[in-house]
């Protein structure tokens, strides 16, 4: 047995330590799979009793369908880990020892690799060599051209300086979902925001989804106008989900561009979204406010109340009963005082309605 591993107690185990490990873990999806599949070929071909197995290369990629090279790659990198021990190495007949070049025939043919199973021992935590107190310490560094680290003069061209490490990226994800972003920080910082939202954004980079919602931001969407879009098609029906996990997405920038093409037309324009459309309403309702305070400052100047400060509070309302009783008076038109009302409905009279303008009658 080689030095450093041990021989494995079942092929079970030898499979679930080899799967476990930390080596195989950090492999690449692909990478891993191969790996098992040689792996098991292997464990399932080998003796009950010792543990060694004899597979050829060739039964390996029959059964697996890999490539002979992929097949080779990965049998070293278990030998070179320790979860393969060489007990007899593949020979032919013209390359094995006694067989005089091959001139000699032995009867044995070409022989496959004889691996036995073993799990690698774990170093102890000081397993480092202790060098004598007697001898100096030494280190052992391989030859180079370059000059000592105290020779070392500036490089020549920029390329010979390593790149300093990118700095982190200074967007906030607190981005208001009802701000419109003008610059490109701020595009940045909203797309944050949509990836602080919506889980199945985070699948994809700020810099990438800020690429996919260009046409959005530049016709001044914001960051909740893309969640409608998202959520709603342009005639306000949802959208149905046909799957019940977002892993169940297998290209997320490719769902977002599919949500995204229903609003955008054929020239690629973006129609007026929620906030825009709130956003005229809103120039409406105003418009129609200064329409209406224009029409009565009008009236007021009519009356000779122009040029008076315009009060707040009770003192609007004084004023506004004030230009009242004046409006009617000028019409010929009495007023019915508060007091006297409630007087009536505590004697349990009935009040009169207010009569029109020609009874020269008007309820306050």
């Amino acid at each position: 047995m080689p030095d450093g591993m041990r021989r494995t107690p079942t092929q079970t185990a030898w499979l679930r330590s080899l799967k476990e490990h930390p080596d195989v873990l950090t492999l690449r999806c692909d990478g891993s799979r191969n790996l098992m599949l040689i792996a098991t070929i292997i464990c399932w071909s080998a003796n009950w009793r010792t543990l060694c197995s004899r597979p050829t290369i060739a039964r390996i990629v029959e059964r697996t369908r890999l490539a002979k090279a992929t097949v080779k790659r990965w049998v070293r990198w278990l030998r070179e880990r320790g979860w393969l021990g060489v007990v007899e190495p593949g020979s032919t007949a013209r390359y094995r020892k006694g067989t005089n070049a091959g001139l000699d025939h032995d009867g044995l043919g070409n022989r496959a690799a004889l691996w036995v199973l073993c799990l690698p021992r774990r170093p102890p935590a000081n397993a480092r060599r202790r060098q004598p107190d007697d001898q100096p310490q030494r280190s052992s560094e391989p030859p180079t051209l370059s000059p000592p680290r105290g020779e070392r003069t500036d490089p020549t061209r920029t390329r010979e300086t390593p790149r300093p490490p990118l700095a982190p990226s200074r967007a906030s994800p607190i981005w208001p979902l009802h701000a419109m972003p003008r610059t490109k920080r701020e595009r940045l910082q909203a797309c944050q925001r949509l990836r602080r939202e919506t889980p199945l954004l985070r699948r994809m980079t700020a810099r990438y989804l800020r690429w996919l919602l260009r046409p959005f931001f530049t016709a001044g969407a914001t960051p909740h106008d893309v969640l409608h879009a998202l959520n709603v098609r342009p005639d306000d029906s949802r959208w149905t989900y046909t799957w019940s996990s977002m892993n169940e997405i297998r290209h997320v920038p490719g769902w977002v561009r599919h949500r995204l093409e229903a609003w955008t037309g054929h020239d690629g324009r973006v129609p007026p979204l929620p906030s825009h459309r709130a956003a005229t309403a809103t120039a409406q309702r105003r418009a129609a406010q200064d329409a209406r305070k224009r029409e009565w400052e009008a009236r007021a100047a009519a009356a000779g109340l122009a040029g008076a400060p315009t009060p707040t509070g009770a003192g609007a309302v004084e004023r506004g009963v004030a230009l009242a009783r004046r409006l009617l008076q000028e019409r010929g038109l009495s007023v019915i005082s508060p007091s006297s009302r409630r007087r009536d409905d505590r004697r349990g009279q009935a009040v009169p309605p207010p009569a029109d303008a020609t009874s020269g009658t008007i309820c306050q």
